[in-house]
């Protein structure tokens, strides 16, 4: 570096001094404020193995976790040492939203064509300094989604007479993917199904003049979110193919399609820990259950139909005001000091509660008190609804015959003769298998006695009608797809030979996925949150 050069960057470091105690408006409490320029060798590397870059990134990243924001100011006019802070930035996992970046240079824009594309994914601004005819300096924001040969916006400019003057365009640091403003066209990644269903329309701004539309609400979601934001959606022609393959394959099909410039997800998956350090996760969208499927036993006759009619309750509230009025029969006259209450047995009046009862007749009560006909009284009309009520149901209740559900719940799986059938490499199986406790565990432990099985997603269909509908298996998955599973069958056999219990267990939040730390997923995030608090209000 000559004399000169050395003269014009101490004259561009005090700019830079002095331009950002411009905008201290922007900086909040807790923010991080770190510099890198390009006479920092542990940010350049000297060394071929870069190791001083990757442990100075290591510091950078180490402080944008210990901080609720940072600030990186690079500054440079080396286009080589530009990119490669740009590479090394993004391996570092540096360029995430709540990073801003300010680059200082002289280097004009057709030279910083490698910056230019991470500054269109990143929370930053372009200060482009220039010192003829007089000192100025022009700040630039690079819009996501944009052609190489469009220029980036101008949001100010600083001179050291005038200070920042911002153009009111844009705001500084400008949520520029909260509206993308050139409506870009997105890659999504999909992979078709039985339970939501596609179909073509012809489209001739569309790669083979073939558009594809999804028939489910994710996609009505996707594109009420697309109209908000002013982006298009062109399917993956990769994932355009139907796939018979296992969950497993499915999730890792869709991750690795994010991870291969595919912008966002169509297809829900379950949020997890270890999906997260993959890609991101939106808002989630919807709430995962997971049911048992049963087969339906065949009519039988009840022994017990009797006790059918009243519930539980109420046989227990009979018998209580049995036993009060026999108590009051009873007892209560051998309080009273005259004789003339016992001119009758004691006996005979607790008979007569219990004749009312079974509906017989009573004894003569010519001889009783008038207090005590009136208890009689009073039971007699007690238990003369109470019998009409019986009655009345009995009769519909022997007129159909009792069908047996025995599983509303895994404990009862535990406690009947029943196997229980979970398909090979999805999530309940694993949790299941791997289960320390509690009746999770209890059903793994059902594999000693051969009552635990496990199969491939090629003899879902198989299992169904052979082992479930013979009634002593049950089958967990999905609620959504179990009660798909008894809508086709019921199409095809025209009977309902299955029922759902009515325990829901593993459930789980599912979300559209992206890339990792991709700027889109927040806004698209956003978006879906404000479209679920308003259904949720609407509702």
């Amino acid at each position: 570096m000559t004399a000169g050069d050395r003269a014009e960057w101490r004259t561009s470091i005090s700019s830079v001094t002095r331009l950002s105690s411009s905008w201290r408006a922007v900086a909040t409490a807790g923010n991080t404020c770190v510099f890198v320029h390009t006479t920092d060798r542990t940010v350049v590397g000297q060394s071929k193995s870069g190791s001083g870059q990757i442990r100075r990134l290591e510091e950078l990243r180490a402080i944008r976790k210990s901080s609720r924001s940072i600030k990186v100011v690079v500054v440079s006019d080396d286009p080589a040492f530009l990119a490669a802070f740009a590479e090394w930035s993004f391996k570092g996992r540096l360029q995430v939203w709540s990073t801003r970046f300010l680059v200082f240079t002289h280097l004009p824009l057709n030279r910083l064509l490698h910056l230019r594309s991470t500054l269109a994914k990143t929370n930053s601004m372009l200060i482009i300094i220039n010192h003829k005819p007089s000192p100025m300096c022009s700040v630039l924001v690079e819009l996501p989604y944009s052609s190489g040969d469009s220029p980036p916006q101008k949001v100010a400019w600083w001179t050291p007479s005038r200070g920042l003057t911002p153009t009111f365009l844009l705001p500084l640091f400008p949520d520029k993917f909260y509206r993308l403003s050139n409506g870009p066209r997105l890659l999504v990644a999909h992979v078709p199904n039985s339970v939501f269903k596609t179909k073509e329309a012809n489209a001739p701004d569309a790669p083979g003049r073939k558009r594809v539309i999804m028939l489910s609400p994710r996609a009505t979601l996707l594109e009420t979110v697309s109209k908000a934001m002013n982006f298009t959606v062109s399917m993956s022609e990769s994932m355009g193919v139907s796939l018979s393959v296992t969950v497993h394959v499915t999730i890792r099909i869709q991750i690795n399609s994010l991870i291969q410039e595919v912008d966002i997800s169509l297809g829900l998956l379950d949020i997890t820990y270890t999906r997260a350090k993959v890609v991101d996760f939106t808002f989630p969208v919807d709430t995962m259950y997971n049911r048992m499927i049963v087969g339906l036993g065949k009519p039988e006759v009840n022994p017990w139909s009797f006790l059918l009619p009243l519930g539980s309750c109420v046989w227990a509230a009979l018998l209580t005001a049995l036993l009060g009025v026999l108590a009051v029969m009873t007892i209560f006259p051998s309080c009273l000091q005259t004789q003339a209450c016992h001119c009758a047995g004691l006996m005979v009046k607790a008979s007569s509660c219990v004749r009312v009862l079974l509906q017989q007749d009573v004894n003569p009560v010519r001889t009783w008190w008038v207090w005590e006909r009136v208890v009689l009284g009073v039971w007699m009309l007690t238990t003369l609804v109470l019998t009409r009520s019986y009655t009345g149901n009995l009769v519909s209740l022997l007129a159909v015959r009792y069908i047996p559900m025995p599983i509303q719940s895994l404990r009862d799986v535990v406690d009947n003769p029943f196997t229980f059938l979970v398909q090979e490499g999805t999530r309940q199986a694993y949790i299941i298998q791997t289960a320390e406790s509690g009746v999770f565990r209890d059903i793994n432990n059902l594999q000693k006695e051969g009552r635990f099985q496990t199969f491939d997603s090629a003899e879902l269909t198989k299992n169904l009608d052979v082992k479930v509908r013979s009634g002593y298996h049950t089958l967990t998955n999905v609620e959504e797809v179990t009660k798909m599973m008894m809508a086709q069958d019921f199409s095809v056999t025209g009977r309902c030979d299955f029922y759902l219990a009515r325990e829901k267990f593993l459930t789980s939040m599912l979300a559209m996925t992206g890339p990792k730390d991709s700027p889109l997923i927040n806004a698209v995030s956003r978006r879906s949150a404000i479209i679920h608090q308003f259904i949720s209000l609407v509702s």
